[in-house]
């Protein structure tokens, strides 16, 4: 049987802890910009997912673990507090994943590119010694005389 955590900005709260009553809780609170997140996250992956979270009102999104360790981060945005209490509690009662066909794939947003390839571009503009050319000035325009 899995058992989760619960994550907030404010903090954590263990497997028995949590019930229907606090995702509610916690979803209003959200609403009202009173917490910035929510975190589940069970013991053992579900299904391939490693966790459902929400940010803000209401950006949900879940991690789906891939066989060579890597990772796919899909994100759903909803305006109604229902659908994602329900998301949340099939996740946490049921073991239940929504339904990613209509979630976007965020996966490339998340992954930034290392210092190293940052340094590279860098070395590599600075010796092409690019100079941008001079937008000529129109000197009539600024003679209104």
């Amino acid at each position: 049987m899995n058992t989760f955590v619960l994550q907030t900005d404010e903090g954590a709260y263990a497997d028995d802890e949590i019930t229907s009553a606090l995702f509610q809780n916690l979803l209003d609170r959200l609403y009202r910009n009173d917490i910035d997140f929510m975190v589940l996250q069970p013991n053992q992956p579900i299904q391939e997912s490693s966790y459902l979270q929400v940010l803000g009102a209401f950006a949900v999104e879940i991690r789906m673990l891939v066989a060579d360790g890597s990772f796919i981060q899909y994100s759903y945005i909803s305006d109604n507090k229902d659908e994602v209490l329900s998301i949340f509690l099939d996740y946490w009662e049921r073991g239940e994943l929504p339904d990613l066909n209509h979630w976007k794939d965020i996966t490339g947003s998340l992954t930034k590119p290392t210092s190293l390839s940052i340094v590279t571009k860098i070395r590599k503009l600075l010796r092409a010694k690019r100079v941008p050319s001079q937008v000529p000035i129109d000197d009539t325009a600024l003679d209104k005389s």
